[in-house]
């Protein structure tokens, strides 16, 4: 017979597994996310989060186009609601545009699959009316998954987009050089970088990073041409 020190150290363990798996995109345990495309080219993809941004996306897609470098932006639904000719912006400059939720909010992760409906139609709907197209590109908030999100993705057909390169660019810690550096140091052909459309430091760190990249020999693509697949439904 099991005691109860016994399974106590069994739950412990488990929940220990439920939670990284959770805040561990990479682990794929509850749903299956790509992380990087084909590393026989030299391309990577940049990606964005938590925009539009009125301040910072302008400034964004003005370097991209001045070093001739696409990028993927996943946009937070009621972000797009309110700023529909940046998503527009985006669109018509040939950058990808995916969902990011429509809240973003902070307990986002404990709700059920109903919930995590309602949040990917609605920012799909805005997507829709704001670009004419309807994203296939799914992006979890802070990059967390759960049992019930992945329910909610098998019924709305989203393919889940996560990142090989995190230079956690979000932290007032963290300067554009170093944003800057990390992202050097770790890119590989192939490689998706997430990157934050939504703070001062970002402007500086591609002003950087963007020629360096490319001095490195590599295409900064969207997401649907580094993996060959259609951003849209």
């Amino acid at each position: 017979m099991m005691t109860g020190g016994i399974l106590l150290i069994i739950i412990i363990i488990g929940l220990g597994i439920i939670s990284w798996g959770a805040f561990n995109i990479h682990s794929n345990l509850f749903l299956s996310a790509t992380h990087q495309g084909n590393a026989e080219n030299q391309q990577v993809a940049l990606t964005f989060d938590d925009g539009p941004n009125p301040t910072y996306t302008p400034q964004v897609l003005e370097l991209l186009d001045k070093h001739n470098a696409k990028a993927t932006f996943f946009c937070i639904g009621k972000s797009v609601e309110r700023y529909p000719y940046i998503v527009k912006q985006i669109r018509e400059a040939g950058h990808t545009v995916g969902n990011h939720s429509y809240t973003h909010g902070p307990t986002i992760d404990l709700h059920r699959k109903k919930y995590w409906l309602s949040e990917l139609r609605q920012t799909d709907s805005a997507i829709a009316q704001a670009i004419g197209r309807s994203p296939r590109f799914f992006r979890p908030p802070y990059g967390v998954t759960t049992p019930h999100l992945a329910k909610a993705l098998r019924q709305s057909g989203h393919r889940v987009i996560g990142w090989r390169v995190r230079p956690y660019d979000t932290l007032e810690s963290r300067s554009s050089a170093r944003i800057v550096r990390t992202i050097l140091r770790k890119v590989k052909p192939g490689a998706i970088i997430l990157l934050h459309d939504s703070h001062s430091r970002i402007v500086p760190a591609l002003e950087q990073l963007l020629p360096q990249l490319r001095q490195r020999g590599y295409t900064l693509v969207t997401v649907a041409k580094l993996i060959d697949e259609d951003a849209y439904v």
